[in-house]
């Protein structure tokens, strides 16, 4: 039976949590407050630690929609309030407790990931995990407000505490899922900086291609992020440049991987935004996604030698009959696991990259006649 909202707030609440004092525990999951870090709205950060048994390291990054303009630092997706949301507000924080056992954070033997140290950078600040600064703007009833665009400090914040816990990782996986994606592949080489002695790193974007012309002035003008990571910023695509910009940097010192379903639907639900000024899910924004995609990946490939693409086509749900959009992403969600392109699932293919056999599954996808 599906929970109703203020179900899934008990529930978070009965899961809470217990921020970390002293030396964490193996195996326990903490949050991390980080002093003088604040989300959009002002309120308190908090990211995530877990401490494993095993010398390696997963460094993911949260989703969480983002925030371009006025129009969509007006609009912040709050708990229990219908209509027009871009982004996650604080008071969708306490829910990151609820996915901490989902996915590739799942705890059952089955996962090979199991025993991994894990630092989940919590995100509720609209920008990619890339912002510097604050954002003024008119609420829709007029009064003026602010959009704390901190989610480069938060990040940062979160790991000057959360690695004096830890030890060189022998491996370190950087990834996330949709927003956290697009922060995955922006501040992969500033994760990397934390780690210098590690040497075996692998970079995994989950969902994440949206085309904006302005993305560099967003960057630079709204999030206020670090010249070094609006100045990256020269096509429509955002993600294909920041990972363009890592492979400059680091060449074939890591691993590069990148996953997502042929026709996202949460995707292409936000491009029709920015294409069209509404947020709608057509037939037509699907198909077009995925022809996007296509570009995309044909840019990966020819620019980042041995990078593995994942590709799906599960259907989304909820979909509309003549609506073909499918699943927005998986890293943190419940069929992490479960067998998909060719037998093979994101799970299987994920640990095959981090342990050096890189390949690319379901390519295939983008080549068939939509019926």
């Amino acid at each position: 039976m599906t929970k109703s909202l203020e179900e899934w707030i008990k529930l978070a609440k009965e899961r809470q949590v217990e921020d970390l004092e002293g030396e964490p525990e193996e195996g326990q999951w903490y949050r991390i407050p980080v002093p003088g870090a604040v989300c959009a709205g002002g309120s308190p950060y908090w990211g995530y630690l877990r401490k494993g048994t095993e010398p390696n390291l997963i460094v993911c990054f949260s989703g969480g929609g983002v925030s371009i303009n006025e129009y969509t630092a007006a609009r912040p997706n709050r708990l229990g309030v219908t209509g027009e949301t871009f982004y996650s507000s604080e008071d969708t924080m306490l829910i990151n407790d609820l996915i901490l056992g989902i996915g590739i954070f799942n705890d059952e033997p089955d996962n090979p990931f199991r025993n991994w140290s894990r630092i989940f950078v919590s995100y509720s600040t609209g920008d990619f995990h890339v912002g510097n600064g604050d954002y003024h703007y008119a609420s829709p009833d007029g009064s003026p407000a602010v959009l704390h665009h901190h989610g480069y400090r938060n990040y940062r914040g979160l790991m000057d505490q959360a690695v004096k816990h830890l030890s060189p990782p022998a491996k370190l996986l950087i990834t996330g899922a949709s927003a956290g994606a697009f922060g995955a592949s922006a501040l992969a080489s500033d994760v990397m900086s934390y780690f210098p002695d590690c040497h075996d790193v692998t970079c995994c974007p989950d969902s994440s291609l949206l085309l904006y012309d302005q993305w560099q002035s967003v960057a630079r003008n709204i999030w206020q992020a670090e010249e070094r990571i609006w100045k990256s910023l020269h096509s429509f695509d955002i993600c294909l440049d920041w990972m363009r910009n890592l492979y400059a940097e680091k060449g074939n010192n890591i691993k590069y991987l990148y996953t997502c379903s042929i026709r996202d639907a949460m995707l292409s639900q936000y491009q029709h935004f920015i294409d069209y000024g509404t947020l709608e899910l057509t037939r037509e924004q699907c198909l077009q996604f995925e022809k996007d995609l296509k570009g995309m990946i044909d840019v990966l490939k020819a620019e980042l030698p041995g990078i593995g693409l994942f590709l799906t086509d599960s259907p989304a749900t909820g979909m509309a009959p003549e609506v073909p959009g499918t699943q927005h992403t998986r890293i943190l969600d419940f069929n992490f696991p479960l067998s998909d392109i060719h037998g093979v699932s994101l799970r299987d293919w994920m640990w095959s990259g981090v342990n050096g056999t890189v390949y690319d599954a379901g390519l295939e996808l983008l080549n068939r006649e939509e019926s």
